[in-house]
């Protein structure tokens, strides 16, 4: 009888170290997947992933406040370009320390976010980002209001002879707009191909789908050697990635108009600036620019 204890304690403690090892194994793929749950679980297979970017210059620390399953705060080092991938299927709570104080953000399952500049060069966490490791990230999808997308086609005076390029053109409005109210052609860029077939189906409502195209791509990889004119709602950073690219690709007396932001280094090419006052939102920025001759 104590053999047969013996042999059967043998055989638990060999399959707990077999068990021990195929469980502890991490592959590359979940080197920044952080999992808020225990395993495993049949419903665990189905829960959605939020993803966290980091387009800042440095790396970012944050903390991963306890939810289900956690009792402890996890703290993770997010590189510069680098992904985290989140699963759960609750929201959660994650804190870092911007400088300037130590802020809170509710992450969403399935959702995408990223750690970005604002337009004080603070580190805040912005909704949208495409958690992809093989394209730049621009900007999140936030639209322009219509009134400021008029103002930055007549800063720009852009006509009949131009084509406007919109890099991250979201859902079309500024080269649908500068087709329609200007006689322009214009191409958008944009990486969401959900997006792409709004701008297109937009462009057709609109009666312009002869003077617009629309390319799903990575904006840092397009070429611009025909564009007149650029209109851009970028972050200062995804404006000086891009600013080799209008370096290489656009001639002399290129406009780009931008609203909001400044391209870091190019005060010098600032050709007007103004401001429009809302009155339900904030202000608005426009700031035009021309490409000089060719040094």
């Amino acid at each position: 009888m104590k053999r047969a204890v013996q042999a059967l304690l043998a055989v638990v403690f060999l399959a707990l170290a077999v068990l021990a090892i195929f469980t502890g194994r991490t592959g590359r793929d979940a080197e920044n997947r952080i999992d808020l749950v225990p395993r495993p679980g049949a419903a665990t297979v189905f829960r959605k992933e939020a993803t966290l970017r980091n387009v800042t210059k440095g790396p970012i620390v944050y903390t991963l406040l306890p939810g289900p399953g956690r009792t402890a705060p996890r703290t993770r080092t997010l590189a510069v370009g680098g992904v985290d991938r989140i699963a759960t299927d609750l929201p959660v709570e994650i804190s870092f320390d911007n400088g300037r104080r130590t802020t809170t953000y509710l992450v969403h399952p399935g959702r995408p976010y990223s750690f970005r500049y604002d337009e004080s060069r603070v580190i805040r966490v912005y909704p949208g980002s495409h958690g992809r490791q093989d394209a730049a990230d621009l900007a999140p999808f936030v639209p322009t209001p219509p009134e400021v997308v008029a103002r930055m086609l007549e800063v720009a005076a852009i006509g009949p002879e131009d084509v406007v390029y919109d890099l991250g053109c979201g859902d079309g409005r500024m080269v649908i707009a500068a087709a329609k109210t200007r006689g322009a052609r214009g191409v958008g860029i944009e990486l969401d191909a959900a997006l792409v077939e709004q701008c297109r189906a937009a462009a057709k409502r609109e009666g312009v789908g002869n003077l617009v195209r629309f390319l799903h791509m990575d904006a840092a990889k397009a070429r611009l050697t025909d564009a007149t004119a650029l209109v851009l709602y970028l972050l200062p950073e995804s404006l000086e990635a891009l600013a080799p690219l209008f370096e290489r690709d656009l001639r002399p007396g290129v406009r780009i108009v931008s609203h909001d932001y400044k391209i870091p280094g190019w005060d010098d090419r600032i050709v007007h600036t103004e401001v429009l006052p809302a009155e339900v939102d904030r202000d608005h920025r426009v700031i035009l620019y021309r490409m000089p001759e060719k040094r």
